[in-house]
Formats: C-alpha cells, sequence, structure tokens
C-alpha cells in the first residue's frame, strides 16, 4: 500500500495534464493505495487528425509548463517559434508530438513513467514502481456496458472499505465532481447525455438533478442492489465469495458491449485479429441489459 493522499493528489493532477496532452477525456478514474482505474474516450480526429500548430503548443504546456521537454530539447515558447519556421525540422516535430497522441498504451506508458519518477525523488526510493503491465477493455460507447464500467470505477472506493457513498471519496471522478471540479462535471454531463439510466428508476436526465447527482443516484441504487445481493448469498460460500458480488461488473477482457458489438471485433482484423475465433460470452451484472465480452490473450492498444 504505497499511494498516500499526497500520492493521490499528485496521481490526480499528472492524469490531467497528461490527458490533455494526448487529447484524451476523462469520463471518471478511481486512485486507490496499490492500483488506479480509468475510464478514457477518444476521438481520432480530435486527439490528432485536426491538431494545429496552437493546438500543440497549448497541449505541450499542458504537459510541461514552463519547463523543456527532455526529448526535444525546447520549451512552450520555443516550440511554438520553430513551428512558425518551414523546414524538416518543424515538420519532424510534429511528427513526433502527435505521435504521442490520441494513443492508450503511449499514454498509459508516460503516465506511469512520471508518476515513478516523482515517487522516487519524493520519498528518495528507486527502482520501477508499478509491479506490472497496464491492462486494457475496449467499451462500446452508449451502451449499459458503459454504465456498468463507469460505475464499476466510482465504486471502487466502497467496495475497500474506503467511504460508503462513492460522491464521499475525494480521489475519484465523482467525488470531484460532487466537488464542483468542471472537468469532471463536464464529463458526466457527457455521460448523462448518452446513458439511460436503469430500467424502474424514477429519475431522468430531463429532471433538475445536476449530471453528476443523476450518476451519484444511479450508483446508490446499484449499491443497495449489490447489498441485497450480499445478503441472498448461500451460506456455503466463503467469506471472500459473499463480500464480491457484483465485482464482475467489468472483467479483464479485450472487448465488452452488446453481443453484435463484441462479434464485430471478434472478426476483425489488424490491430484487433487476435479477438478472432473468441466467441463473445454473457457477463453476470446487474443490468437489465446482457453485456458481453470476448477475453484477449494480451494488452493491446486501441484507438476508439
Amino acid at each position: 500500500m504505497l499511494v498516500d493522499e499526497r500520492g493521490k493528489k499528485e496521481m490526480g493532477r499528472m492524469l490531467e495534464s497528461q490527458a490533455a496532452f494526448a487529447g484524451l477525456g476523462v469520463i471518471t478514474f478511481c486512485f486507490l493505495d496499490n492500483h488506479f482505474h480509468v475510464l478514457l474516450r477518444i476521438d481520432p480526429k480530435t486527439a490528432v487528425r485536426e491538431v494545429g500548430d496552437e493546438e500543440l503548443v497549448m497541449r505541450f504546456r499542458s504537459l510541461y509548463g514552463t519547463k523543456r521537454s527532455s526529448s526535444l530539447g525546447l520549451n512552450a515558447e520555443m516550440l511554438e517559434a520553430v513551428l512558425q519556421q518551414p523546414g524538416e525540422r518543424a515538420e519532424r516535430i510534429r511528427t513526433q508530438l502527435k505521435a504521442r497522441m490520441g494513443d492508450v498504451s503511449v499514454f498509459m506508458r508516460e503516465f506511469k513513467t512520471r508518476f515513478t519518477k516523482w515517487y522516487n525523488e519524493t520519498y528518495n526510493s528507486v527502482g520501477t514502481f508499478w509491479a506490472e503491465r497496464f491492462r486494457s477493455v475496449l467499451v462500446e460507447p452508449g451502451s449499459p456496458a458503459l454504465r456498468a464500467v463507469a460505475a464499476y470505477i466510482d465504486l471502487n472506493a466502497v467496495r475497500a472499505g474506503l467511504v460508503k457513498d462513492p460522491g464521499d471519496y475525494p480521489f475519484c471522478g465523482l467525488g470531484l465532481a460532487i466537488r464542483g471540479r468542471h472537468k469532471q462535471i463536464a464529463a458526466y454531463k457527457w455521460l448523462a447525455r448518452r446513458l439511460p439510466l436503469m430500467k424502474n428508476s424514477s429519475t431522468t436526465c430531463a429532471s433538475r438533478e445536476t449530471p453528476e447527482e443523476i450518476f451519484r443516484n444511479h450508483l446508490a441504487r446499484i449499491r443497495r442492489q449489490l447489498d441485497i445481493a450480499t445478503k441472498a448469498a448461500l451460506p456455503t460460500q466463503s467469506e471472500a465469495a459473499r463480500e464480491r458480488p457484483g465485482t464482475d461488473l467489468v472483467c479483464r477482457e479485450g472487448a465488452l458491449g452488446g453481443r453484435q458489438w463484441v462479434q464485430a471485433f471478434c472478426e476483425r482484423g489488424g490491430i484487433m485479429g487476435f479477438l478472432r475465433k473468441r466467441v463473445p460470452r454473457k457477463v453476470e451484472t446487474i443490468e437489465a441489459a446482457a453485456i458481453h465480452a470476448a477475453r484477449a490473450s494480451r494488452t493491446h492498444t486501441a484507438v476508439l
């Protein structure tokens, strides 16, 4: 258990600056003592394809501030001057910077490396911080799977016994939205517009509640259902099993969504070729709509 409150605050700052540089949208996240979860939205157009020089400089500044990049040897002002000059050097720098944007694997490598350096410098430590590579899951946009993944992440602190209400945890997306963080409020607005709430819900997106309140109430309903499931667990189950109902809201798979959507990825070649011949399986969740998954044989890079 290595990451204290100071480390979680720094991790949050790094996540925001790294995502701004890479052109990725952070929907929600949760930082715990020894691991973290993050749900990212990637639009290839805005992440890479339509990025001009002004946007490049702005993203560069969001990551490095007034400091120089060790790989380029430039700060933001120097970068802006170089990009204004036609020639091979400017084009090479554009290509080099854009290669680091819109890519999950590059994003995670840089984010984890930056935190490792900060941790070692801050706590006079050396060596590798993270025990293993990250694991990624492709999630179908605007589907019950997306809602389930977001709920799984925001409920991490509740399942860990740190808080009773996910909105009370300051190191998760919902906690920051409840505290008025504008970027997280915007993320939940995006999420609320794309997610039909669970059936038999009295709350609708047309109510006077804010998007973060809507999702907070949604999580409360999930929590109540998980509590019911816990009490209904068979007495023959182990204590650990009785305490884990609903933790498979998200599984560490290659793709998660509706059956047809997952099947389409199973049949694709190229970057998703390793999912070929995989049969989507139904994932047990508390969602009314069916969610299917296809297991990946290895970690992958993906742009949605």
